[in-house]
């Protein structure tokens, strides 16, 4: 499976195995309302969120992905009747190895093997296409909201980090792993009030609901994707809301 197609699907797969917890009493403000401004000597100038929490609860990440996936299943079913007659001759020949077609049969094995070779390759690069641009369409949404609350809030620099929670999920091996690679920024402590995770994902929902091709809103917890858990980290009284929404 080609890059984009792998990344995106790692992203929201990370963000699933993450059940981040814990509630956000921030909201975003309403359209024209003016920020929520922190106290002088509590308010930072760095601010953080988890993109793992971000990308888990964000419903048109959710949304996007359910569709590529139906897409992928769609796209595939060829690809399973080509692969379903390749066993089937296979078994045959197992169980009859000198049949009067013997020929025959071979080359059919042959010319499923290179034809589905073909679609399988014709399917990721559909799907990795797909991917890139979705990946581009949610980091430019991103993008928006993170700039608009750095910049309604005073903040010098936002850093992005995946990161656990819990005591429980800190324990696990695989974020510790995580935690010591050196990705673009990992803090290893992140005081509350500098934490927007809950800022950005309530802000994206608000500014970017999904929906479909009708325009109907979608209810992306009844879809099959990874699920939200009990929340995002959330922020202390005093902390930043999101922006309006842009033109």
């Amino acid at each position: 499976m080609k890059r984009a197609f792998m990344m995106l699907s790692a992203a929201l797969g990370v963000a699933g195995m993450l059940s981040l917890s814990g509630a956000a009493t921030a909201q975003p403000g309403a359209p024209g309302a003016p920020p929520a401004a922190a106290p002088p000597a509590t308010r930072p100038t760095i601010a953080v969120f988890n993109m793992a929490a971000v990308m888990r609860d964000f419903g048109q990440a959710k949304y996007q992905v359910y569709l590529l996936n139906n897409k992928k299943m769609e796209m595939s079913k060829k690809l399973l009747v080509l692969r379903a007659e390749y066993v089937q001759i296979q078994t045959d020949l197992q169980k009859n190895p000198n049949p009067p077609d013997k020929d025959a049969k071979g080359q059919r094995m042959l010319a499923i093997a290179r034809e589905v070779e073909d679609e399988d390759r014709k399917i990721s690069k559909q799907l990795n296409d797909d991917a890139s641009a979705i990946i581009g369409d949610l980091y430019d949404r991103m993008k928006t909201v993170v700039d608009k609350t750095a910049e309604m809030n005073g903040y010098h620099i936002v850093f992005a980090y995946p990161d656990a929670v819990t005591a429980e999920e800190m324990k696990s091996p695989y974020i510790k792993e995580l935690k010591l690679k050196p990705p673009a920024a990992q803090p290893f402590y992140v005081a509350a009030h500098a934490d927007i995770t809950g800022v950005v994902v309530k802000t994206l929902n608000a500014w970017y609901p999904p929906t479909d091709a009708a325009g109907k809103l979608v209810d992306v917890s009844k879809l099959d994707v990874p699920a939200a858990g009990n929340g995002v980290p959330g922020t202390q009284p005093g902390a930043p809301v999101g922006g309006v929404p842009p033109k």
